[in-house]
C-alpha cells in the first residue's frame, strides 16, 4: 500500500465525497436518524480555520478516507468527521490516520483530544480504546464521548532516530520497563506507532522490546515471534539521553540481524554505509569504529553471549497487558457514558466511524503496554 495522508481544504472534490459516504454508513447504521441536512456539507469552515487540520487518506491516488481535528480552547481539541472506504479497514489506515491527527494536535500545543463515536460501532471503540482514550463527561447510552491526554506519561520514553548530519530519521515512543546490567529496555506493542519523517505511521507486525546499551555504539531490538528477524541491531554513535524521557541515536545504516528459524547472523546495508561515509562525511574513526562494533557483534549474536542470549525475555514478558483490547471496548460500551434520555445522533456531534479495527482479525487485535 502507497499510503499518503495529506492535507487538503475541507471543501475539496474528495472531501465532499467522503463525507457523502460518511453520512450514507451513518444512516445504514442508525435507520431511525434522520442525517438528510448532513448529506451533501460543502464545508467545514471550522476545520479549515488555524488550530484546525484536514486530511483526506489516499493509496496512491485513490482517497481512502478522511478526518479532521480542531481547538476547542488553547490546550485541547476534538477529532471528527473521521471516516474510512470499506477497502481501508482492517490495514491500519485508521490507526495511522489518528497518529497523524494525535501528532498534528501536539504541533498546535494541545494537550488533551476529545471524540465521540456510537454504540453500534464496536471497531471504532475497539480502535478508540487501544490507543488509549477513555470515557470523559457527556456521554449516553448512545454516544461514547471519550478523551485522550497527549502529555508524555511518566514511563514513556521519545526515541529519536537521526543521520550523521542530523536530519531526522525515525522516531517512535516506548514504554520504559525497566534497566540491568545491560542497559535500559524499553518496549512497545503492534499498537506503537514508528514515524520515519514526512511519511505516515508504521505500526510493527509483533510487540517488541529496545536496549540502549549503557556502554556502546548500538541499539538492539528483540522481536517476539513470529517475526522471522529475532534481533536487529542498529550500529550508531553511542546513544544520548537527555533526562529520563529522550534518547538520541545517531544510526551509521550499519545493521546486524540474527534470523529466528536459523540463527543465522547477517550484516546488512554495507552498500548504504558506504555510500553515507561520502554524503555525511563520516571521519575516519567514526568508521573504523562502527566496523569494530560490527565485528564485535556479529560475534556475539552468533555465540548468543548476553544480553543477545535470553536477557530480553523477562522484558519482553512485561509487555503483555489484559487491560485493554476487545475487553476494554467492551467496557467503554458499557460504562459511565449512559443517561435517562439518549439524544439523536449527528454528524455535527462528531460521530466517527473509523472502521479500521476488525476485533475478529489476529492482526488486529488489542494488546497493549
Amino acid at each position: 500500500m502507497d499510503l499518503r495522508i495529506e492535507r487538503h481544504h475541507s471543501g475539496s472534490p474528495e472531501s465532499r465525497q467522503l463525507r457523502r459516504e460518511f453520512v450514507a454508513e451513518l444512516a445504514r447504521r442508525y435507520p431511525e436518524q434522520d442525517f438528510s441536512a448532513d448529506a451533501d456539507v460543502a464545508e467545514l469552515p471550522d476545520l479549515d480555520a488555524p488550530g484546525a487540520v484536514w486530511f483526506v487518506v489516499y493509496d496512491g491516488a485513490q482517497p481512502l478516507g478522511c478526518g479532521g481535528l480542531r481547538g476547542l480552547d488553547e490546550h485541547s481539541g476534538v477529532i471528527k468527521w473521521v471516516y474510512l472506504r470499506e477497502a481501508a479497514r482492517g490495514r491500519q489506515v485508521g490507526r495511522s490516520l489518528l497518529t497523524e491527527l494525535e501528532d498534528t494536535a501536539r504541533e498546535f500545543g494541545y494537550t488533551r483530544l476529545t471524540l465521540s463515536t456510537g454504540d453500534r460501532q464496536p471497531e471504532a471503540l475497539g480502535l478508540y480504546a487501544s490507543a488509549g482514550y477513555r470515557p470523559v463527561e457527556g456521554g449516553t447510552a448512545t454516544v461514547h464521548r471519550l478523551g485522550k491526554d497527549l502529555r508524555p506519561g511518566p514511563d514513556d520514553v521519545r526515541v529519536e532516530f537521526r543521520k550523521y548530519d542530523g536530519s531526522p530519521h525515525w522516531h517512535t515512543t516506548l514504554r520504559r520497563l525497566g534497566d540491568d546490567e545491560h542497559g535500559v529496555w524499553l518496549g512497545g506493542t503492534t499498537r506503537t506507532p514508528w514515524r520515519r519523517h514526512g511519511r505516515p505511521a508504521h505500526f510493527p507486525q509483533v510487540p517488541h522490546v529496545m536496549l540502549v546499551p549503557h556502554e556502546g555504539g548500538w541499539v538492539a531490538t528483540f522481536h517476539a515471534p513470529p517475526r522471522r528477524t529475532e534481533v536487529y541491531v542498529d550500529v550508531t554513535a553511542r546513544p544520548v539521553w537527555t533526562g529520563i524521557g529522550l534518547v538520541t541515536v545517531v544510526d551509521l545504516d550499519l545493521d546486524v540481524i540474527r534470523r529466528r528459524d536459523t540463527g543465522i547472523v547477517e550484516l546488512l546495508d554495507e552498500d548504504d554505509f558506504a555510500d553515507h561515509q561520502v554524503a555525511y562525511g563520516y571521519p575516519a574513526a567514526v568508521t573504523a569504529e562502527a566496523q569494530r562494533t560490527a565485528e564485535e557483534l556479529m560475534a556475539a549474536l552468533t555465540a548468543a553471549h548476553e544480553p543477545f542470549g535470553v536477557a530480553h525475555r523477562p522484558w519482553s514478558a512485561l509487555l503483555v497487558d489484559t487491560r485493554h483490547g476487545q475487553g476494554a471496548a467492551l467496557r467503554l460500551m458499557n460504562s459511565g457514558n449512559r443517561a435517562v434520555n439518549s439524544p439523536s445522533l449527528s454528524s455535527e456531534a462528531a460521530l466517527n466511524i473509523s472502521l479500521d479495527l476488525s476485533l475478529r482479525s489476529s492482526n488486529d487485535s488489542l494488546p497493549t503496554l
